[in-house]
């Protein structure tokens, strides 16, 4: 499956966050089901892994969602060697020339300049916050207007990140975003598979709104 355009939800798998293996591959497995639709990616990240332990874990996470859209943070050449379709490069690890592989490809930006340096690179899409408090880890809020001033620059498509609950898609969305990345959001509730829809739903609710308005 290929990446077509950016997607709308990226669940972000995060390694550090889940606490062990085991309870990242079954959050994951239990969002097999909705993990398929199109405008949904999973980004594994795992940043305590060297790279032989790196693979192994992307082997066992293409293993649980073998129908979805996979990214894989800051090693394009493990996301190609397994067949992931995209890789998420950290902002301090973006190379100046992006490896062929995988097509698709996308940058954390915290600022303007980021932003810039990260389209001269090549991605596809930036990942941009935190726009508000994260739930995953300790860290402050940008806002919904650092994230606009990124957005109303930018040439290729921006993805929010930070504190985004479904309530606040629409606010991301109104400032440009066009699309959310989450963690706890997702991996931190009952009900993963449910937490995804809910996201999904909040997304298009705010894009139809945009069009009417």
């Amino acid at each position: 499956m290929a990446v077509i355009g950016a997607p709308r939800l990226i669940v972000v798998a995060d390694l550090g966050y889940a606490g062990t293996e085991v309870r990242l591959l079954d959050a994951l497995e239990a969002l097999a089901p909705v993990a398929t639709d199109p405008r949904v990616a999973v980004q594994l990240r795992a940043k305590m892994l060297d790279e032989g332990q790196l693979e192994a874990l992307a082997r066992a996470v293409r293993t649980r969602l073998p129908r979805s859209v996979l990214m894989l943070n800051g090693w394009a050449g493990i996301a190609a060697g397994l067949g992931y379709e995209g890789v998420h490069w950290p902002e301090a690890a973006l190379p100046d020339h992006l490896p062929p592989e995988p097509r698709w490809q996308s940058s954390a930006v915290h600022d303007v300049a980021a932003l810039l340096r990260a389209e001269q690179a090549g991605v596809n899409a930036a990942v941009f916050g935190s726009v508000f408090v994260p739930g995953s880890k300790a860290g402050t809020a940008a806002g919904t207007e650092a994230l606009r001033a990124v957005c109303e620059v930018a040439r290729i498509p921006v993805i929010a990140i930070g504190g985004v609950t479904p309530q606040r898609v629409a606010r991301c969305l109104d400032a440009g975003a066009t699309g959310v990345a989450v963690v706890s959001g997702v991996l931190g509730v009952r009900d993963p598979a449910g937490a995804v829809v809910a996201y999904l739903a909040a997304i298009e609710q705010g894009t139809h709104e945009e069009v009417g308005s």
